[in-house]
């Protein structure tokens, strides 16, 4: 039976210290696209704490659809230059991390992608330079209505050519984008692969009938691939669990109703997490420790994504080590997401390890 904190190996190359993962967060404070100094401390300090693996804030592959200033991109070889003092630091402290690519942000001249493999090579150049970064793989974002996840949904995809229409033209571009990212990192064990099937942000909620079809499918499919951890959140499934200190609490919208106490994670888990799998299941969304220790000892998971609390508490593992409860955030919406002319800025730099407030 295993625990939070015991030791786990991912696709039999990548070793963890334990389960828990510091997960992806827009944090604005890249002044010139890239990290600095705060960044390499913010991820050193959380490291050094023992978290078992870091999945870094999402990380433009392109200029094109760029409009958050103070996001990182990585475009050129400078940009992969300073990351690599991010991971250098990582690594030094005994951690893993992974990249976070991805093509986001919006326009008021909404044009079709002629050929979805163009804006594959755009990721294949941002991901190379990951390798050269440092960085021990990559977590591809497949959920909140950004690009991969578009192509997933029909009421986004009304394309009519071999990336639309079925369930297989849906999810061919995300599995085209995971052989890509495959071959840079020499197998697909250390990518990662993240969905929400039950997501509804950025307007993306669809019906239960095609939610499951297009899950069932893709999963099954990535699972085939051999993809090293496959992680599902739970964000829509109930619009009032969770802290809402953010995002608050947003109902689901009455034309896309689930049934009653659904949870994706346990319904697509077990595709997943079966005798013999060759991928990890990994959750994320508003998980307590004490949840995601009971379902690690249930064999219901092998990791868990906590994203916020690492904002707030540079000191997770430590807390969970001594059952000492996460500080909790007092500072408002801003703490999140800023965006902050000053790097350091709000950063919970006082808290001491071990702290109950």
């Amino acid at each position: 039976m295993s625990s939070l904190l015991e030791p786990i190996i991912v696709g039999g190359k990548l070793p963890l210290r334990n389960r828990v993962v510091m997960g992806s967060m827009t944090r604005n404070r890249c002044l010139d696209r890239m990290p600095g100094a705060a960044q390499v401390k913010h991820y050193a300090d959380r490291a050094r704490d023992g978290v078992g693996l870091i999945v870094n804030e999402g990380t433009f592959v392109d200029w094109t659809g760029c409009d958050w200033q103070w996001t990182p991109v990585m475009i050129e070889m400078e940009h992969a230059d300073a990351w690599r003092k991010v991971t250098d630091a990582v690594h030094e402290a005994g951690g893993k991390i992974f990249s976070k690519p991805g093509t986001q942000g919006h326009t008021d001249n909404v044009e079709e992608i002629k050929n979805p493999r163009d804006v594959i090579d755009t990721y294949r150049h941002s991901v190379l330079l990951a390798k050269h970064a440092g960085f021990d793989g990559v977590e591809l974002l497949a959920q909140g209505g950004y690009l991969c996840h578009q192509f997933l949904n029909t009421r986004s995809n009304k394309r009519t050519d071999s990336y639309g229409g079925s369930v297989e033209n849906r999810c061919r571009f995300i599995l085209e984008l995971v052989d890509t990212i495959s071959e840079i990192f020499g197998g697909p064990e250390l990518l990662c692969v993240k969905i929400n099937p039950t997501d509804t942000y950025n307007d993306s909620a669809t019906t239960f009938e095609e939610m499951k079809e297009t899950y069932t499918f893709l999963i099954k499919e990535l699972v085939a691939c051999r993809v090293g951890i496959i992680n599902i959140g739970r964000r829509g499934a109930d619009p009032n669990a969770g802290t809402g200190d953010f995002f608050g609490h947003v109902g689901r919208p009455e034309e896309f109703p689930l049934p009653l106490g659904y949870d994706p994670v346990l319904d697509f888990g077990p595709l997943v997490k079966y005798p013999g799998s060759p991928s990890l299941l990994m959750a994320n969304h508003e998980y307590t420790p004490e949840e995601a220790d009971r379902l690690v000892k249930e064999g219901k998971l092998d990791l868990i994504n906590f994203a916020r609390p690492f904002i707030y508490n540079p000191d997770v593992i430590s807390r969970i080590k001594n059952g000492v409860t996460f500080a909790q955030n007092d500072r408002g919406k801003t703490v999140h997401y800023g965006p902050y002319r000053d790097p350091t800025r709000t950063t919970m730099t006082g808290l001491l390890l071990l702290s109950s407030t």
